[in-house]
């Protein structure tokens, strides 16, 4: 049963397993009868291959996977920035179901319940299992099938009472999960197989490709920059980039409307008003912390930081805190002070020299589930308390409890570490002398630890530290309010927002562009709904006011760019970027082959660049050490004649003059069926990433959320 709190300690993990855990979740409820086809041509969240998919299923796949990330990580909500990359990633997976589910019906692509058993009962277990943090076991970091089948044996508990019947269907529900993933991978693994395996590698292409990997060049090059030629040194004319363009339209499809946005905030500060009003209540809480017996209650009262009843090392204090304890006496208070934007006091409350930690071992036998067994817990911890005392290993002890406990293991821990446990805890655990063990009871368990070590003793400071922080009141966010939406009603607002925005001291972000599906203005959270008003009013000019917790954006649409294929307008400036360094490329090119230059060196010269240089580099290198991907160094590396020079040639960053001035063969012997392999895999793989945009620009995909979300 200590599984699913393993589970929900490893928690945070989750996200680094999104990818794989959406695989399967959107199973089932692909086809809609034909008396909600009206009802889905209204709402079209989006369209994979005609298929409708609403905003109710859309929300509702939304929901379940929410549901089931707090369900494994223990957290009551999730914020924002998770939230999102949830909806987004269950749209792509919605997406790829789909396209899968198409081609697999097509193909006659299945997984049997015989395939998924062996996937988690057999010798090869699914590589989603092996993943997963909770079948892993945490001192080997390895899959344990041990905690796979503990698992499943809570499954399937026979005769559960209504206690364990909940955790029971928690289970259940996780493994539902997880067995969709299994089943969902091991399909696109059938489907990309498929794809791989229809691409033959012959005998010629495999053992080509081998020797070339295997021709290992050391390249002098030289390159001049097209960044160090002037753009006003060539002529790019609009009708080249027209050309261009109606060319290469299928290279500029927009899937998602793009909103351009003009826009400046205004962050909710604290007004000077508001400053007086907290520190006239800390000369308050001064008097009432002055004279108070116990100083927990009024830093409840005024503190947004709760008063902790231990001992702290000075490393644990900040400065100002350490500088106050060293010197003040007992019941001294410091303050009120202002510190950044709040108003803080401390009171010293005590002061000792006592070790800063204790190494802990420890055991817990839970009593909150036993109702009505209070004298069978109480004599089962007698006993293991008993051997202990009688010479046991606290260790052994531990391990016979539980298998996994590492020996009740705990670790180094300073006062405020145990705090949580309760202060009876703190004190036990600091007066206990080294190698006793002690017993305590606590809310819902009994506890059995024992110190192993402690730290030489160091001074120690008890403070009631009272921190009250400034928030903007009501009346400095209502003037604030009222200051901007003033602002928003002026007449000539639409056609002169940047200029009267400039003139009211707002500092404009103008015309910045943005998808109708991205989640946010730049890193703004919670910005989300400037984009979805700007996109869905399409309205050139018009301004709006947005309410954020912290902060108020005022925003004007200033163009709004449908799906489809990209206007010439907006990406006029790239294209003529790349005719532009085509242009300047001819024109080193033909500069230089007028010159008759015949040496290296002379090239350098000549290209006001110095003679640089490289090694290990071959027909199949991707990424050239100092100059990133250049195919046309990978063809001089291999085809080349030595110590000759080759150029100059266009590249990606510049024009090229090379000579390979030496080049040797690796060791490796080649062996047909590896490297066939090999290259089978690297198709997979490219099969897999391009397969997903074949099919839905094949298909057809319809983005409509950013109408609903």
């Amino acid at each position: 049963m200590a599984t699913l709190q393993n589970i929900r300690n490893k928690g945070p993990l989750l996200v680094i397993v999104i990818g794989v855990a959406l695989l399967a979740f959107v199973l089932g409820d692909l086809f809609s009868s034909g008396s909600l086809l009206v009802g889905k041509a209204r709402d079209r969240a989006f369209v994979v291959n005609g298929e409708v998919i609403t905003t109710q299923e859309y929300s509702n796949k939304i929901t379940e996977f929410e549901e089931f990330q707090k369900m494994i990580s223990g957290q009551s909500s999730l914020d924002e920035n998770i939230s999102l990359q949830i909806r987004e990633a269950v749209y792509q997976q919605m997406v790829r179901d789909r396209l899968l589910k198409d081609q697999a019906d097509d193909l006659g692509l299945v997984v049997t319940k015989e395939e998924i058993n062996d996937l988690v009962y057999g010798q090869s277990v699914s590589p989603i299992l092996q993943q997963l943090p909770f079948f892993v076991d945490p001192q080997t970091g390895i899959f344990s099938r041990t905690a796979l089948v503990e698992f499943l044996n809570v499954i399937n508990t026979p005769n559960p009472n209504p206690q364990e019947q909940a955790l029971v269907d928690q289970y259940k529900s996780l493994w539902l999960f997880i067995e969709n993933m299994i089943k969902t991978q091991r399909l696109e693994e059938k489907y990309i197989s498929l794809l791989s395996n229809s691409v033959i590698v012959n005998d010629l292409e495999a053992k080509r490709t081998f020797d070339l990997s295997q021709q290992n060049a050391e390249i002098e090059y030289v390159m001049k920059s097209y960044f160090t030629v002037p753009d006003s040194s060539v002529t790019v004319t609009d009708k080249e980039i027209r050309d261009f363009y109606n060319k290469n339209k299928k290279s500029f499809k927009l899937e998602a409307p793009i909103v351009k946005i003009s826009y400046f905030t205004k962050e909710i500060v604290p007004s000077d008003e508001d400053f007086a009003a907290i520190e006239q209540q800390s000369h308050t809480a001064f008097e009432q912390l002055q004279s108070a017996v116990n100083p927990a209650t009024v830093v409840a009262d005024y503190s947004d930081i709760p008063y902790r009843d231990v001992f702290m090392g000075e490393r644990l204090l900040t400065p100002s805190q350490l500088d106050f304890a060293r010197t003040a006496n007992i019941s001294d208070i410091y303050g009120p002070v202002r510190e950044g934007d709040s108003f803080q006091l401390y009171k010293l409350v005590d002061k000792t020299v006592a070790p800063d930690s204790v190494y802990l071992s420890m055991m817990a036998v839970p009593t909150s589930t036993m109702v009505g067994q209070d004298s069978v817990i109480t004599q089962f911890v007698d006993s293991i308390y008993n051997s202990i005392k009688n010479g046991e290993s606290f260790a052994n002890v531990a391990n016979s409890l539980n298998p996994g406990s590492n020996g009740g293991d705990v670790g180094w821990a300073r006062e405020i570490d145990l705090l949580p446990f309760g202060k009876e805890m703190v004190d036990a655990a600091f007066n206990a002398p080294v190698g006793e063990p002690v017993r305590i009871s606590l809310p819902g368990q009994q506890v059995i630890f024992q110190v192993e070590q402690k730290t030489k003793p160091v001074n120690k400071f008890k403070l009631a530290v009272i921190n009250m922080p400034v928030l903007p009141s009501e009346k400095t966010s209502n003037n604030i309010d009222n200051e901007l939406n003033q602002f928003v009603s002026k007449e000539d607002i639409k056609q002169n927002f940047n200029q009267l925005a400039t003139e009211a001291g707002y500092m404009v972000i103008p015309n910045m562009s943005f998808s109708a599906n991205d989640f946010s203005l730049g890193q703004i959270s919670g910005s989300r709904q400037v984009i979805s008003w700007a996109v869905n009013k399409k309205e050139i000019g018009a301004v709006r006011k947005f309410d954020l917790t912290n902060l108020r954006i005022v925003a004007r649409v200033d163009e709004v760019i449908p799906s489809g294929t990209t206007p010439i307008s907006e990406v006029a400036d790239i294209i003529r970027t790349q005719l532009i360094n085509k242009k300047k490329a001819d024109k080193i090119i033909a500069d230089l082959e007028q010159q008759n230059i015949a040496s290296i060196e002379d090239y350098a010269e000549a290209m006001n660049s110095r003679v640089d240089s490289v090694r290990f580099v071959n027909f199949t290198t991707q990424n050239i050490v100092g100059l990133g991907y250049e195919p046309v160094i990978n063809a001089v590396s291999s085809f080349a004649p030595l110590n000759t020079v080759v150029g100059p040639m266009e590249g990606n960053m510049g024009v090229f003059v090379t000579k390979v001035i030496d080049r040797s063969e690796g060791s490796a012997e080649y062996n047909d069926k590896e490297q066939k392999e090999s290259l089978l895999n690297n198709n997979a793989y490219r099969l897999q990433m391009q397969a997903l945009e074949t099919l839905k620009s094949k298909l057809g995909v319809e983005d409509n959320r950013y109408r609903f979300f």
